[in-house]
């Protein structure tokens, strides 16, 4: 077994200046594709530190993870790399092309409700057996490989002013929003969420983590109906805010990154677009990279998105 295996599959993704013929960006706008990476996500970035760290005799019991799909498809590739039993707990309303592609890697696929696989995430429900479980947000060498992604940022953009990370559980804003902080603290720090589940935005304006009614829809590997306590504590010292943007302005973002970039992305991904031509619109910031978290997005829902196209790009 070798731990260190999966390092190499890590890509150093660029940062693309957004199309300057967008009429509505105001402030240079840089993409960074996470998209690209094995799998169509940053989560690459994160298992290849959680498996290194971790001792060969702690990962011969297996991983296991809750996940809509991405961090699934990652996790069940680590292991079938390792050769140990994997068990990924799915979403039911997860797309299809994400359970088949865990499915594919060689894991044990558990579909559940939302609420019960958020359960296994808040606390509520517990997770039986010796595997290791990596929580999508607290998970310590998990946040450590998110926080490549900072590094990159500063390398390729000295002059950086602002990042717009795409807010979930939580673990991709810790693991950049801390790394920024402690290296750049002059960097600007936005999450965004769709205006479906936008429970991060409603605490910060309450002072307090409180629920929401999540309204399902194709923006699936983000938003929640709840921030954790722990994690809100966090975030009220990290960002600077949280963006929320609607569903039109998210498959705005689809629109152009397929066009303009032929970057393909799902929901969550184009909702970091979205919030950084919001945040464009300010005249606050001069370079803005909003991460483009993922690329998995199923035919079906691409196909609606691009027929409700109303103008050239």
């Amino acid at each position: 077994m070798n731990r260190h295996a999966l390092e190499k599959f890590v890509l150093r993704t660029p940062l693309i200046p957004l199309d300057t013929c967008i009429d509505s960006a105001r402030a240079n706008i840089y993409l960074k594709p996470e998209n690209l990476q094995p799998f169509g996500s940053y989560k690459i970035r994160g298992i290849a530190s959680v498996v290194s760290h971790y001792p060969e005799t702690d990962l011969e019991k297996g991983l296991a993870a809750a996940s809509a799909g991405n961090m699934g498809q990652t996790v069940a590739f680590a292991a079938q790399q390792l050769k140990i039993p994997c068990q990924i707990y799915v979403p039911e309303s997860a797309p299809a092309i994400k359970k088949n592609m865990i499915q594919q890697l060689g894991a044990d696929l558990v579909q559940l409700p939302f609420d019960e696989i958020w359960g296994l995430v808040n606390g509520d429900n517990e997770i039986k057996g010796e595997k290791i479980f990596i929580h999508p947000a607290c998970s310590k060498p998990l946040l450590k490989g998110y926080a490549s992604i900072a590094a990159e940022l500063i390398e390729d953009m000295p002059t950086l002013d602002a990042v717009i990370i795409p807010f979930g559980v939580g673990g991709l804003c810790r693991g950049i929003g801390r790394a920024l902080r402690n290296s750049r603290p002059d960097i600007a720090i936005y999450t965004c969420e769709p205006e479906t589940a936008a429970p991060l935005k409603a605490s910060l304006a309450l002072g307090t983590p409180v629920s929401i009614t999540r309204i399902p829809s194709f923006v699936d590997a983000i938003g929640t109906p709840e921030v954790l306590p722990q994690i809100f504590c966090e975030m009220r010292s990290l960002i600077n805010d949280s963006i929320v943007v609607s569903l039109d302005q998210i498959r705005k973002a689809i629109q152009i990154l397929f066009y303009k970039h032929k970057l393909l992305c799902e929901g969550a991904a184009a909702c970091s677009l979205a919030a950084a031509m919001q945040l464009s619109m300010t005249g606050r910031f001069n370079h803005i990279a909003c991460i483009l978290t993922g690329g998995n997005i199923s035919l079906d829902t691409l196909n609606e998105i691009m027929s409700c196209q109303r103008e050239p790009y």
